[in-house]
This record gives C-alpha cells, structure tokens and sequence, in this order.
C-alpha cells in the first residue's frame, strides 16, 4: 500500500520565515541574470523591511506594508548606511515609491512560486514621485567644481577624470564604475558600455575628457589588483558606488552647489546635448535609454533652458503700461531709466 504523498497546497505557508523567502527571491533574481546593482538595491529595501518589521509570511500583509511606508517617510537619508554620512533631509518619496514597487515585486513573486493565492499588495498605492525639475549645471558651476580636484594627484586627476566623463558622456554611475580598461578606446575617444538589461552601447567623449583620461591613466593609476577596471582607490582595487557618490558629496560642498548628485552630471550631458541641437535618437542611444519616452523628458528640459537662455526679451515688452510707466524702454529717456535703476 502506497504511503499518502505530501500536496504543496497542505504545506503550511503562513509561518515561514519572510527573511527566508527575501533570500529565495534574491536567489532566484541572481538565476534570472538580474544585474548586481539591482541585486544590491533588491537586498537593501527588502532588508529594511526585514529588520523593521520581519516576522512570517502570515505578517506579510497590505496594512503591515502601509505602516512600513509610513515609518520611511519619517526616516532620515542615509539612515543606518555603513559609509554615508546621516543628513537631516529625509527620505523623498521618490525613494519611498522605490521601496514600495521592490516590495510588489516580492509579492507578485510570491504569489508565482506558489506561496499565496494572491498577489497581497495587488491594492498598494504607492507614492506619486517627485516632479522637481532638475536645473543643469552651468558653465560656472562647472568651472567651480572642476577647480576642486588637483590635477598633479593621483585621487585629484582620478576624480577630475570621472566628473569629467560623467559630463561628456551622461554614464551612469553603475556604468562608469564598471568601465574596464579594454572597453576604453583612447585614439578613437569612444567607450564600449555595458548598460541596464547588459545592452552594450558605444559611447563618444571629447578631446578634454581624452586628455584627462590620459594622465590619470598612463601616470597617476595604480596597478590594478584585480580585474582591469579603469578607475581605482589608491591600494589598486576598483572603485564602488559609494566612492563616487562620495566624490561628488565632498565636491558639492566645495564648489558650494548644494544640488549636486550623481545624476544631475548625467543631466547636465543630456541637457547640454539638446541645447547644442542634439539629435534625439542619437541621445537615446548614448544614454542607453530603452524607450523614448525618456530622452523626450530630457529633449523638452532641454528646448525649455535653451529658450530661457536666448530669449531676447519679455513678449509683454511690446505692450505699455498707462501713463508714466508706459514709456518704451527703448525711447532712450532718462526717467524711463532711473525707473529701472531703482532697486525693487
């Protein structure tokens, strides 16, 4: 007689561990070929909820995942990070809704592989995201950031170097710490960059970027310790995420540009692109953008800073105003312009 075999819908469910099925979705997210930057986000937002909230799959709930939300729009930036300093700003709801769409994202897995009847957070509203448009960095701000790196040293020509190459080519962070030395063309000024979804891209860079590269490179880098990447700390190891984000921290409070990130120097490339007539597909494809969609917020920043810039003279010039104040401000006459001398 045949033993009663074990259904998995017997199996009880609910009081498995949730920090034991995160690492089975991390695991599985690895067996799909998922980037390790992805992978490292995935690992940091599913931890945090595992160390704030934890418990089992039965706790894993829409209202337990509304009250871990809430709890992040009340935490600090950099909140318990290893090497970043901890600001007073606290998280934006850009960051927020991120947490939240890499928890539905466990939830649909799990409601694949089996563990609930149901996606649980099917019914989740996240955080609409920050609609701040970034202002691109001008030729000043640039001139004062530039200013903060010493050329004449190994770290200062390094991070010149990479500041640099962020404004000329619009890499990503992820991309640039990656870049190794066989993939960096310096005759021909062009980069072979494996982007999201592992697309390979050919990406240009100009004379002062080639210039810059080539000091640090062939006399100011150490010997690499490991695999040839092109940027290195000190003892020959690449460099990681953290160190340029770091860079780009100190830089800021240098050159006093409080905005400064990461992203705004790729920003910057794309707005600086548009402005100098860019073609828009050409822009997708040097910015590894997969739809459109995105270059065209970029291409529309773009055309709008460059109208502010050229734009010669208000349309409501060529209307006056009754009486005293409607003197031309071309007419040449002097009340007209000690009016506009006077401080408002």
């Amino acid at each position: 007689m045949c033993s009663r075999q074990i259904r998995w819908e017997s199996v009880e469910k609910t009081s498995i561990l949730i920090a034991t099925l995160v690492d089975r979705y991390l695991s599985a997210c690895r067996s799909a070929g998922m980037s390790p930057k992805t992978i490292r986000g995935y690992n940091e937002k599913l931890g945090r909820y595992v160390r704030l909230a934890g418990g089992t799959l039965g706790d894993f709930t829409i209202e337990t995942i509304r009250q871990h939300l809430y709890s992040l729009q009340k935490a600090r930036k950099w909140e318990g990070h290893p090497l970043m300093p901890l600001t007073e700003e606290i998280l934006s709801p850009t960051t927020i809704r991120n947490h939240g769409r890499v928890l539905t994202g466990f939830a649909t897995w799990l409601e694949t592989e089996g563990y609930t009847d149901m996606n649980v957070l099917s019914g989740l509203k996240l955080p609409k995201p920050n609609n701040i448009s970034m202002e691109p960095l001008n030729d000043e701000e640039v001139s004062r950031l530039m200013a903060c790196f010493n050329l004449k040293m190994e770290v200062g020509c390094r991070n010149a170097a990479m500041i640099w190459l962020f404004l000329d080519t619009g890499l990503r962070c992820a991309e640039l710490v990656g870049l190794e030395m066989e993939n960096l063309f310096l005759d021909t000024r062009r980069l072979k960059i494996l982007g999201k979804g592992r697309k390979e891209r050919i990406v240009p860079f100009g004379h002062q970027t080639k210039r810059l590269l080539e000091r640090y490179i062939h006399h100011l880098r150490p010997e690499p310790v490991l695999r040839n990447k092109v940027f290195l700390i000190s003892n020959g190891y690449p460099i990681t995420d953290n160190t340029v984000k770091m860079v780009v921290q100190r830089a800021s409070h240098r050159a006093n540009i409080p905005r400064l990130h990461v992203h705004l120097l790729r920003h910057t490339f794309a707005t600086r692109f548009v402005m100098r007539g860019g073609d828009t597909m050409w822009l997708q494809t040097i910015m590894g953008h997969e739809r459109l969609e995105t270059t065209q917020r970029y291409v529309k920043r773009g055309a709008l800073q460059q109208v502010v810039l050229e734009r010669a003279s208000s349309p409501m010039d060529e209307i006056r105003l009754p009486g005293r104040l409607g003197m031309s401000p071309n007419s040449g006459s002097s009340r007209f312009n000690r009016f506009h001398a006077t401080p408002v």
